[in-house]
């Protein structure tokens, strides 16, 4: 029997890091991080002095990957990107829970549908066959 992919669980430090990369729609580096996890001094994303433990951690589980820009200074440092969507992060969640089954999907977007406030199932259902259709 072929054993799953180990489950990941990100701590709210390694999570808030996530978010802040798929929300820039860009590769970012470090100072543009620092700058937007610090905006709020009181409240913080998270700490200053763990960047490089989180950057180095999600590098590990393959969530995001470090870019090496060309030329001089300090605007040309590495930039970081996600390696998979906040879509598809929520599907690796499910996916690699001990107890979880193929057969459990139609129940699972169901449940979606459930808690979706205003989904509307005849407008959705043949968007979710077509991204059905273009998994690998």
């Amino acid at each position: 029997m072929k054993r799953k992919k180990p489950y990941i669980r990100l701590t709210n430090s390694e999570f808030a890091m996530m978010q802040l990369l798929w929300e820039a729609g860009r590769p970012l580096n470090r100072a543009e991080i620092m700058e937007i996890a610090l905006r709020d001094p009181e409240n913080p994303l998270f700490a200053k002095n763990s960047f490089h433990v989180i950057i180095n951690n999600l590098i590990g589980y393959q969530f995001i990957a470090a870019f090496i820009n060309d030329g001089p200074g300090r605007k040309n440092a590495r930039r970081f990107a996600p390696l998979l969507t906040r879509n598809e992060y929520a599907g690796l969640q499910i996916a690699t829970t001990e107890h979880y089954k193929a057969s459990d999907i139609p129940e699972i977007v169901a449940a979606i549908f459930k808690y979706t406030k205003d989904a509307n199932k005849e407008e959705l259902l043949p968007k979710i066959e077509e991204a059905v259709r273009r998994c690998k």
